[in-house]
């Protein structure tokens, strides 16, 4: 019973398979709800991070926590978290230290070439081919943790599968990876880039990850677990249940008229 609420008109109810939400607003809707459980995730990544040789394996259970909230299944995020850290440490923490190494050599790579690109004119194609090979790993990344927590393959399918997703679904890579860059660029050229670093036990790690399992674990769904299903004769059980069952009552929800509804006794209440 609520104080702007008129208990003598019943709603339309919900619909059963109500349609999806677009994806521009399936984002935000879970965004607004996991906002505080981002910070939360955050805090237990970075610490999980301090040791810097736990980078892989931290990102992997950080992965397998924001693909339950994609797949919007419960979790305890600590546990869950620790859980995908011990299940993925072999695999995640080889991917780890790869990524521990591409980033040394990226900011090698700049240092270097941008005090010599006066010096020599070739400078510019190496500059750009090994800034072109760092973007291309920085987006199989987005496909070989989701990968690592999700199935059960060889690392050498992993990376197999990744290379060529990283150049099928490239809205979903543009979208994740202008994020990145974005953030890359304001911690290194902004005045605010300090700050960043400061803010970083809380923000954004792990809003950034659940940007790149929304934008790039579909396109993984589509092209390998899909197919996978289907080949057995079976459904990605990853997807929304479809109901094709035929019901003696059909359920209405949503569709109904409204009712009024009316009082026996003209000075009595409805209570609700």
């Amino acid at each position: 019973m609520g104080l702007f609420y008129n208990n003598n008109v019943a709603g339309p109810g919900v619909a059963k398979n109500g349609p999806q939400k677009k994806p521009f607003f399936r984002f935000w809707e879970m965004f607004a709800n996991k906002f505080w459980t981002f910070f939360q995730i955050n805090i237990i990544y970075f610490l999980f991070c301090i040791p810097i040789v736990t980078f892989g394996p931290a990102t992997a259970a950080m992965t397998s926590l924001m693909r339950n909230i994609y797949l919007e299944r419960p979790q305890f995020v600590f546990h869950d978290f620790w859980t995908a850290f011990k299940k993925n440490f072999k695999q995640s923490f080889f991917i780890g230290i790869l990524d521990i190494l591409v980033m040394g050599l990226t900011f090698f790579s700049y240092v270097f070439y941008t005090a010599n690109l006066d010096k020599e004119n070739s400078y510019w194609f190496f500059y750009a081919l090994t800034m072109a090979g760092q973007v291309i790993f920085l987006l199989m990344n987005f496909y070989i943790y989701p990968q690592i927590v999700a199935l059960n393959l060889r690392m050498g399918a992993i990376i197999k599968n990744s290379v060529i997703l990283t150049f099928v679904n490239i809205k979903g890579n543009l979208i994740t990876l202008a994020f990145f860059l974005l953030y890359g660029y304001l911690i290194a050229f902004s005045g605010i880039g300090i700050y960043l670093v400061m803010l970083s036990p809380l923000l954004p790690f792990a809003w950034l990850t659940f940007l790149a399992v929304f934008a790039c674990y579909p396109a993984i769904q589509k092209f390998i677990i899909n197919p996978f299903y289907e080949a057995k004769g079976e459904r990605n059980p990853e997807l929304p249940e479809i109901d094709n069952n035929e019901n003696i009552f059909e359920d209405k929800g949503g569709s109904e008229a409204p009712i009024k509804l009316k009082s026996n006794d003209k000075k009595g209440k409805v209570l609700k």
